[in-house]
């Protein structure tokens, strides 16, 4: 993935973790430097556990450091789906926990002071006439769940928020955007203070477990833990075997203009974050300098910069007709690991192994909580993680070449549905 240059990376000074050099022992390896695993971290270490965490480029590289940086309560997967698979008392129970996800990211701003340009209010949008019934389902399902921070908008009254052609809208209070990878950063930071070693450059080659312990083996040295994290995500690779990568990983796109001045305020007067209701989304927000970042060009495999620049463009004039001229100062992406049901993965690999992947597009909170969740487990404290570990996942077969003409189909088919009046 090339297109790793993003506004939050040149926005960001982002320092450089030493690579693990020979052997070391940790009560807990984790793996990976995203949300993940930096929250896992900052928990056990705060809980006086000696913990190394793995990062294969340095902390924020990969969907935690590139994401548009929308916080969305809830899971990407419908709640209906939760109640046939858990019961309707653990099915709210998991929907609570996910808007703890979301206010762990506001206590830990705070607590550890990280200016992440944090933000409320997102907005959720119809782009067709048929999904309008949709939306007023979706928020009264969340109304009867308890949660008040839902406020419908007729198209008339969208014109408020929202300079865009839209049918209708919900804004949620509850829900919001900060730069991600400021957050990112400021996760590391906060567990180095409380005494994790993180070390960036440090590719995982190979994992074995026993009777002991687990050792985990990178290219230039070694840790041998009691327990071992894996947060990787998308980019996992081959750390977990292929049945338990029950997640595909799809491209995602992110453009940032040159910054619009006053013309941004004018096309988003709320500043909310926005997400529209297809099934291959757009959704952008403003940022503190004026720019406007717009994103969701998805991809089976690798996207060719040109077209990808062009598409983008277009989809981005299609919303804001002000804009056709207008094109990207930064463009990057990512991988973002979809589970076929939307809802994320928990899991554990013989006694000593925990897993979490598969946010499909939510992991902005989602990643933070199950990070958390996981330390919890390996402190002794499991309901969390085993309620979400309940959930059950289709497997995905093995194969990268039938993977990549998996995704396409999907994704054209995804297509289709979205281009029905």
């Amino acid at each position: 993935m090339p297109l790793t240059h993003s506004w939050y990376r040149a926005s960001t000074d982002t320092p450089a973790y030493p690579t693990l050099n020979g052997p070391q022992q940790a009560d807990v390896c984790v793996i990976g430097g995203g949300y993940t695993g930096l929250s896992a971290a900052l928990e056990l270490a705060e809980a006086g556990r000696r913990v190394i965490l793995l990062e294969a480029e340095q902390p924020g590289w990969g969907c935690s450091g590139r994401n548009g940086g929308q916080i969305n309560p809830g899971l990407a997967c419908d709640h209906g789906l939760l109640e046939r698979q858990l019961g309707k008392d653990d099915a709210l129970r998991l929907w609570q926990l996910s808007l703890a996800g979301v206010q762990l990211i506001h206590a830990r701003s705070a607590r550890y002071a990280i200016d992440c340009d944090l933000a409320s209010g997102i907005l959720l949008v119809a782009n067709r006439p048929r999904q309008v019934p949709e939306l007023r389902a979706w928020q009264r399902q969340l109304e009867r769940l308890g949660y008040d921070q839902l406020s419908f908008h007729d198209r008339a009254e969208l014109g408020q928020l929202l300079r865009a052609d839209y049918q209708a809208g919900v804004l949620d209070g509850g829900g919001g955007s900060l730069h991600p990878l400021k957050y990112a950063l400021g996760l590391a930071r906060a567990a180095t203070q409380a005494g994790a070693l993180i070390h960036g450059q440090s590719r995982v080659t190979s994992i074995s477990q026993d009777a002991s312990g687990v050792t985990v083996t990178t290219a230039r040295g070694q840790v041998r833990a009691d327990q071992l994290i894996i947060g990787g995500n998308a980019y996992s690779g081959g750390l977990l075997p292929w049945q338990h990568r029950r997640f595909m990983p799809i491209g995602s796109y992110i453009g940032a203009t040159h910054p619009l001045g006053e013309l941004a305020g004018q096309l988003i007067p709320s500043r909310a974050a926005v997400c529209d209701m297809n099934n291959l989304i757009d959704y952008y927000r403003l940022t503190p300098d004026q720019r406007l970042l717009f994103g969701g060009r998805a991809t089976a495999g690798a996207a060719r910069l040109d077209r990808l620049r062009t598409t983008m463009r277009q989809r981005m004039a299609g919303v804001f007709p002000e804009l056709a001229g207008e094109d990207f100062e930064y463009l990057w992406g990512g991988q973002v690991a979809m589970t076929a049901c939307r809802a994320p993965q928990f899991g554990r690999i013989g006694s000593r192994v925990l897993y979490a992947q598969g946010y499909s597009g939510q992991g902005v909170a989602l990643a933070g909580l199950a990070g958390k969740l996981m330390a919890e487990a390996v402190i002794g404290r499991s309901e969390g993680f085993d309620l979400f570990a309940r959930l059950r996942h289709r497997p995905v077969p093995p194969g990268t070449a039938l993977q990549t003409a998996i995704r396409a189909l999907a994704l054209g088919w995804y297509a289709l549905l979205d281009r029905r009046g």
